[in-house]
């Protein structure tokens, strides 16, 4: 089972445009010729909340994905209306970069406001990509009711050297069961993986609707 870490590394962001962008040009220049592979997931989330209580924090929850099921110790977190690293705050979210069970690169959400709207729909995209030997996660697109609109290229967050050299690996049903709630189940309504797209170093892409619910 993924384990939670909660220690800090941090290290700055480049623009997740701009890279994704220039992988793509990379990736497909350097496979020409050769079979395609997975090089970019995009994974469609979204969360209701049911009366939330900001006095405790609660809900707090967290969110796990792996490139591949042979590398168990790499993994990217999201923890959501929380952030556990040598210390704990309250509200907004934290992105982390796992590698050999320790964090390699974090960064945390500018607004730290703690979840209190009930039945708040929270949508975001977790995209994880092999991009220069790298392995890298961002949250971008997020919207919600409180929050408003969150994440972008300013939340990326890498492990160097990357442990794989390609997403081939990736399983979605990896990212569903790993979902962690950890404190106040009974004030999420839902939370749902609604699709994943695949990205090929051939430049297509192929939309996956998985529409499930996480099982508690």
């Amino acid at each position: 089972m993924i384990r939670r870490i909660l220690q800090t590394c941090s290290v700055t962001s480049q623009s997740l445009c701009r890279m994704f962008a220039a992988a793509l040009m990379l990736m497909t220049t350097a496979t020409y010729g050769q079979e395609k592979s997975i090089w970019r997931i995009e994974e469609d989330w979204q969360m209701v909340i049911y009366q939330p209580d900001p006095s405790i924090n609660s809900p707090q929850v967290s969110f796990f994905v792996s490139p591949s099921d042979e590398t168990k110790d790499t993994y990217f977190q999201l923890q959501m209306n929380y952030a556990a690293d040598e210390d704990f705050s309250a509200g907004g979210f934290q992105v982390a970069a796992v590698s050999g069970g320790e964090i390699v690169d974090e960064e945390r959400s500018r607004h730290r406001i703690t979840l209190a709207t009930s039945n708040d729909q929270i949508r975001w995209t977790s995209a994880m990509a092999v991009w220069e030997e790298k392995l890298v996660f961002a949250v971008k697109d997020g919207s919600g009711t409180q929050w408003g609109t969150f994440g972008g290229p300013e939340y990326l967050v890498r492990v160097s050297p990357c442990p794989v050299r390609d997403l081939n690996g990736y399983k979605p049903s990896r990212s569903l069961e790993s979902v962690d709630i950890g404190f106040g189940g009974n004030r999420v309504q839902e939370v749902r993986l609604r699709n994943v797209r695949y990205y090929y170093t051939d430049g297509t892409v192929r939309t996956e609707e998985i529409d499930s619910v996480v099982q508690r």
